[in-house]
């Protein structure tokens, strides 16, 4: 019977945390902290692997934040099991909400993982991304239009204004 673990990741732009959690056995089953590299991150899952033999499933996960979407897209091209969680799903333990440090943060997320205690995050694909970047452009394009808009009719008020004053510098009506 193949072990389900579940890797809970602490992830900031320059470090990760990560905490590998048996949700069966409720052990931790080891724990880490390194720069954040992806290498790294397949390094320590496949360490877990040949722990176990191959005979392990590994699910991984993080709660959404400052990295988006790439550590997911990362993981993913490299085929791991990889979720994004939404923070206000997550169940937080009292003790969390008191000691609260990047290794309590991770092992929290494994502990979602494996309770099944959240709600993920949609991650777009490749033509979602695209239709935003195009509402983007319009967006940008009516904003543009909208100015130039603006400075054309100031433009033409003071070139109305230069054509009534004569050369004395007299209105002429």
């Amino acid at each position: 019977m193949k072990s389900i673990l579940s890797v809970g990741m602490d992830v900031h732009k320059n470090s990760f945390s990560l905490c590998a959690y048996d949700g069966y056995t409720g052990e931790i089953v080891s724990e880490s902290t390194f720069a954040s590299d992806v290498k790294l991150v397949i390094k320590f899952i496949e360490t877990l692997k040949s722990r176990y033999e191959n005979d392990v499933e590994i699910k991984c996960g993080y709660e959404a934040g400052c990295l988006g979407y790439s550590l997911y897209k990362s993981l993913t091209a490299r085929g791991v099991d990889c979720i994004i969680l939404a923070p206000t799903t997550m169940q937080v333990s009292a003790k969390n909400k008191m000691v609260k440090n990047d290794r309590m943060d991770a092992l929290n997320i494994a502990k979602n993982l494996a309770s099944g205690s959240y709600k993920s995050v949609y991650v777009p694909d490749e033509e979602d991304v695209e239709i935003k970047e195009y509402i983007r452009m319009i967006h940008d394009f009516k904003k543009e239009l909208k100015e130039l808009s603006r400075k054309s009719a100031h433009l033409y008020c003071v070139m109305a204004i230069n054509m009534m004053v004569n050369q004395n510098g007299q209105f002429a009506i």
